[in-house]
């Protein structure tokens, strides 16, 4: 056996206590017992509030959380973080990956659908709503917040900035260190380039870059390979 199959296989191992943990905290007993979130031994579960809903037919680790290898990581130090508040409500779909160092913070509603790849060091921060789509394709440090986080009143005591959903749609690629920011969405086959500031909705097919982003080029007919 290669000395990366014997890592994998300890990674497993030690992971255990943790996702036998998670699987019976959140998921009904019958399928907790399938254990089909994987979380990795070095995540933090900051904050276990809230509600998990996993596909009925998920089977043992199809869905891994704080797992992979991120080339400008170190996996060691770079802490999968899970905390979700007690009106939080996450949605994972199958065969999905948030890999390692990504910190998800949610007391809004977030989902994650099928074939969802997050390669490591994503932040979502959902008090609202945030939707990725399936086979949405998540590099490096990005960043995802459907909030301000601190409210901006007029005189009158009234909200100007309030929280507004995010929506990925499916088949989009997100590049590294890249930010999509409340109230957009981003439609299906598109491509955010990395360091895009995404500010503005803008239509299927697209590629986007800059910063505010704009379109600077079209997926039409295109795919990208996932």
């Amino acid at each position: 056996m290669s000395r990366k199959k014997i890592a994998k296989v300890i990674d497993y191992l030690l992971c255990l206590p943790k996702s036998v943990f998670f699987n019976l905290y959140y998921l009904p007993f019958s399928q907790a017992i399938k254990l089909p979130v994987l979380i990795c031994h070095r995540s933090s579960l900051r904050s276990l509030g809230g509600t998990v809903s996993v596909p009925k037919n998920a089977r043992f680790g199809k869905i891994k959380l704080g797992f992979g290898v991120v080339q400008i990581s170190d996996n060691k130090y770079s802490r999968f973080i899970w905390s979700v508040e007690p009106n939080g409500h996450v949605s994972l779909g199958n065969n999905i990956r948030i890999g390692t160092g990504s910190r998800l913070f949610v007391s809004g509603r977030l989902t994650v659908s099928n074939g969802a790849n997050f390669s490591g060091e994503a932040t979502i921060v959902c008090k609202k709503e945030i939707f990725f789509g399936e086979k949405c394709l998540v590099s490096w440090q990005t960043l995802f917040m459907d909030t301000d986080m601190h409210d901006v009143i007029n005189t009158a005591g009234e909200t100007l900035n309030s929280d507004a959903a995010v929506a990925i749609g499916a088949r989009v690629w997100v590049g590294a260190r890249s930010t999509i920011l409340k109230g957009v969405s981003v439609d299906e086959n598109s491509i955010v380039a990395s360091g895009a500031h995404i500010v503005k909705s803008f239509p299927a097919n697209s590629i986007l870059g800059g910063n505010p982003a704009k379109i600077v080029g079209d997926m039409t007919d295109k795919s990208f390979i996932h």
